[in-house]
């Protein structure tokens, strides 16, 4: 079995090449007339059709919704955390609204659903089989797709490649998944923290550097080093967006927390007349926090104390937040 999935799940094809091969794979071997994969993506929190032969609309529309909230056969297995179930596993299964209403109508007989769950206990996504004989799924085949099933999640759970490229670039670093919504999934704890911080904080940040842009944040403890790693879409309705490493850190070069906002501004175009206004400071205050990053930076003038500043991430979150959100003019 290892030899028949291995190569292709571990392939660097797209995520929907790579299940759609194994759903290849899998038909060669298990008795079906319709089997599809169906991700669950943790920063929407939603499932989605990764893969899909031969199944109508109406039923991956069940699958992915009515199903994984409502099905006593799915609610079975992820309360009792069972392995693969047919209908004929579960008693009066064929009595339930999945199958007279949803299954039946669109010319099956027997079915099998299957969970995708990681070593670890992380919940990756559903494999069904349906069929329009009912001696089939086979024992065997139950057996093939619970074998199987443990390997599909590891490889393709949306939270893997993501968590690999955290572990690799901050492994002190909490790391989260984000889409452009704002919206975040925690992706591993990192070795400085005991906690994770406050999703909606995280959201905050997210939408604060959507352009790329590596800030600094004070979440009310300390100062927190936020470095925002923009993401390429891994397959069609693809929710990530980016990998945020948060990691504590003070504020470097003895760089104060009215010189971090005046940098910011500056950054962004804003003159020393501006700055001030914005700050509620007079403009000779404003140049003084200026100078004195300059001095500190050991920059020779503003535009070179700018370039440094942003090389390392010296700009304030929460001023570029208000930047964005039109809390901060620049005219």
């Amino acid at each position: 079995m290892a030899g028949t999935y291995a190569a292709m799940l571990d392939s660097d094809s797209g995520i929907e090449s790579r299940a759609s091969e194994v759903l290849d794979a899998l038909g060669k071997r298990v008795a079906s007339s319709a089997s599809a994969i169906c991700l669950w993506d943790p920063i929407q929190r939603r499932h989605l059709s990764i893969a899909n032969h031969g199944y109508p609309d109406q039923v991956m529309d069940h699958f992915n919704t009515w199903f994984v909230d409502h099905d006593p056969l799915f609610d079975a297995m992820r309360r009792r955390s069972l392995g693969p179930l047919r209908w004929r596993d579960f008693p009066a299964y064929r009595t339930t609204y999945s199958v007279t209403g949803v299954f039946t109508p669109a010319g099956f007989d027997e079915g099998l659903s299957a969970r995708l769950v990681t070593a670890d206990g992380a919940y990756a996504g559903t494999l069904h089989v349906n069929c329009d004989d009912p001696r089939y799924p086979s024992d065997d085949d139950v057996d093939e797709i619970n074998m199987l099933r443990l390997q599909m999640a590891e490889h393709l759970d949306l939270s893997v490649r993501p968590r690999m490229v955290a572990e690799l670039m901050g492994p002190e670093a909490q790391a989260w998944a984000v889409d452009r919504t704002g919206r975040a999934h925690l992706l591993r704890l990192g070795g400085q923290w005991d906690s994770a911080l406050d999703e909606k904080l995280v959201g905050e940040m997210a939408l604060a550097a959507a352009g790329g842009t590596t800030s600094r944040w004070h979440d009310g403890t300390g100062w927190l080093h936020v470095r925002h790693i923009g993401t390429a879409p891994r397959f069609r309705h693809d929710s990530l967006n980016a990998v945020m490493l948060i990691t504590r850190a003070a504020l470097p070069f003895g760089i104060t927390p009215r010189e971090l906002d005046a940098l910011t501004l500056a950054a962004r175009g804003l003159t020393n007349n501006q700055i001030a206004a914005q700050l509620f400071i007079s403009v000779r205050t404003a140049g003084h926090h200026l100078e004195s990053a300059t001095a500190k930076l050991g920059a020779s003038n503003r535009a070179s104390c700018v370039s440094q500043a942003m090389s390392w991430g010296l700009l304030s979150g929460r001023m570029l937040r208000d930047l964005d959100t039109g809390g901060v003019t620049t005219g």
